[in-house]
């Protein structure tokens, strides 16, 4: 996942979590040629209150390269990524570095503060504004009822330039008011930090979603036969579904997972991984899961 998702500091929103626990998994759907693709790339466009981190990427695409500065990698290596129809390698490398500041802003979103100490969106620095705008405009937009003190607290580093422009972390305001709402904010784990300057480069992969999608389909995908009664049940049950291996005696388990372990994956470490698979006529996305095995017995791709 990419560094800065916004991350809830209160109970702005509860997740329960519930699953079942097993030693390994396989889950199967049925995929055309978007559904192929999307398995198969990250969005270079995402949608969140936090500034986008792939909007370098975005750059890199349409003027042939772009640079961030940042503490890791905005936007790691990886799948591709997809922008507007197309789909991109992305890569970087490391020209510099400088000193800089980082810290979360945790922003109150139902709550008040002396005129004093509030300030207008507006006489915000450019970067304070990239980086509550959307937060606060989405929330303009709608009633809230939330508890007090800050929900949201978002991560963010400032080059020394960007800090000395700074109106939030001036020390001059504690509130900002923007179209006639008061958000009270707090700063937090402030530090001094070194920022690597990164510059990306992108490939084109493909023109096309279906262009990409037949590249996969003839780089990766293999076809699931000659399976016993057993096996056939392991994967009917995971079509549409999951099937759930309890332990490591589980025999039609592990023969589909080393069936798996024979083929070029789309994407696989030492617990999981994602293929495409023929099965029965019918092309899938799998997502096996094998943690749970002994390391001889995953199925790990580099």
């Amino acid at each position: 996942m990419e560094r800065k998702a916004v991350a809830a500091l209160g109970l702005l929103v509860l997740v329960a979590l519930a699953g079942c626990s097993a030693t390994g998994s396989l889950s199967m759907k049925t995929a055309d040629d978007a559904e192929i693709a999307e398995a198969a790339s990250r969005p270079a466009v995402v949608d969140s209150p936090a500034p986008d981190d792939r909007e370098v990427v975005r750059e890199a695409i349409k003027d042939g390269s772009g640079t961030a500065m940042a503490t890791d990698p905005p936007v790691q290596r990886g799948l591709p990524l997809a922008y507007e129809g197309s789909y991109y390698e992305v890569d970087w490398n490391v020209t510099g570095s400088e000193r800089g500041t980082a810290f979360v802003v945790g922003v109150d979103l139902n709550g008040t503060a002396p005129a004093g100490e509030t300030v207008g969106f507006e006489k915000l620095s450019e970067h304070d504004r990239r980086l509550l705008g959307n937060l606060l405009t989405g929330m303009s937009e709608r009633e809230s009822q939330l508890r007090p003190g800050p929900e949201v607290g978002i991560p963010e580093e400032y080059t020394t330039a960007e800090t000395n422009e700074s109106v939030l972390l001036s020390g001059e305001y504690s509130a900002v008011r923007h179209n006639g709402t008061v958000y009270p904010f707090v700063l937090e784990e402030r530090r001094e930090v070194t920022l690597t300057r990164y510059r990306y480069t992108v490939s084109r992969v493909a023109d096309t979603t279906t262009a990409y999608a037949q590249q996969l389909r003839d780089e990766h995908l293999f076809r699931l036969s000659e399976l016993s009664e057993a096996e056939r049940s392991v994967v009917n049950e995971a079509i549409d579904g999951i099937y759930y291996a309890e332990d490591t005696d589980d025999e039609s388990f592990r023969s589909i997972m080393n069936q798996f372990s024979a083929e070029s994956a789309i994407e696989a470490d030492s617990y999981d991984g994602t293929w495409l698979v023929r099965y029965d006529g019918k092309v899938y996305t799998a997502e096996l899961s094998y943690g749970g095995f002994d390391q001889n017995d995953r199925p790990v791709t580099v």
